[in-house]
This record gives structure tokens, C-alpha cells and sequence, in this order.
């Protein structure tokens, strides 16, 4: 039986990582900061000048702001799809694990291209950037078995 080579990608609000399949463990190809890309210019929800709790400590914005906050989620998915799309371009990989917080993952399906989707094998509803790579395994076990 032939052993998958998986590509990863692992994103959140700040930055994104792409690591590979690397017995026993990942090995990371890219890291990149959303500071790194001049056009991503948005404020995360935890510093909104004009946000207020909600029940249960939840905040929500009051400012407006929300659709400009889902523009640049969305146009720095793009950046982390052309990484992504770069490095499949390689050859290297026979299917593709995506990991982020939910609203980011919607906006990395909204911004992939329909040749990828095709090879993303599982998904992980959760923000693992700070996960190090050797710790990484243990989260994708359900999205990894074929």
C-alpha cells in the first residue's frame, strides 16, 4: 500500500503555516504573518475600539466595521491559496489537510480554486498555528484515515 504524502495547511486570523507529511512527524515548508502581505490591513475582534460583551463574555462589533474585518479575512485567504496552490503545484503531494477557526476556513473554501478542492481530503474546524509540528499528528487523526 502506497503511504499518502499529505500537505497541510494550518491557518489562523494572524498568519498561516504549510507543513508536509514527514515520517513520524510534520515538517514545515512555509510560515508567513499576515503582517507580511501590504495588503491585509485589519483589525482583529479582540481590538475594535468599539465592540461591546455580550451574554456569556461574547463580543460583537457595533462599529460597522464587521464587512470590512470579512474583506480582509478574505482577501488574506487568497494570499494563503496562492501559497497552497503554489506548492501543489509541485507535484510533491497527493492530497491536501486543512486546518483554521471557522470563519477563516470559510474564507479559504470561498478563495480556493476549484482544481484544489477536488484534493482536499479533511478538514479540521480548529486554530492549531500555535500547535508545534511534532504535536500536530494527534489533531489530524480522524481527517487522515483512509
Amino acid at each position: 500500500m502506497k503511504t499518502l504524502r499529505m500537505l497541510y495547511l494550518i491557518a489562523a486570523e494572524d498568519g498561516f503555516r504549510l507543513l508536509q507529511s514527514h515520517s513520524p512527524d510534520l515538517a514545515e515548508i512555509a510560515v508567513r504573518k499576515a503582517d507580511d502581505f501590504a495588503d491585509v490591513h485589519y483589525t482583529y475582534p479582540s481590538e475594535q475600539s468599539r465592540s461591546h460583551t455580550g451574554p456569556h463574555g461574547a463580543s460583537f462589533d457595533v462599529s460597522g466595521s464587521a464587512n470590512k474585518v470579512d474583506e480582509q479575512r478574505l482577501r488574506f485567504a487568497r494570499h494563503i491559496m496562492a501559497a497552497l496552490q503554489a506548492e501543489w503545484a509541485k507535484g510533491t503531494h497527493d492530497r491536501i489537510i486543512v486546518a483554521a477557526g471557522p470563519k477563516l476556513l470559510g474564507a479559504l473554501r470561498d478563495a480556493m480554486p476549484k482544481a484544489l478542492h477536488a484534493h482536499v481530503s479533511g478538514e479540521v474546524h480548529k486554530d492549531l498555528m500555535k500547535i508545534p509540528a511534532h504535536e500536530l499528528p494527534s489533531h489530524f487523526k480522524e481527517v487522515t484515515q483512509v
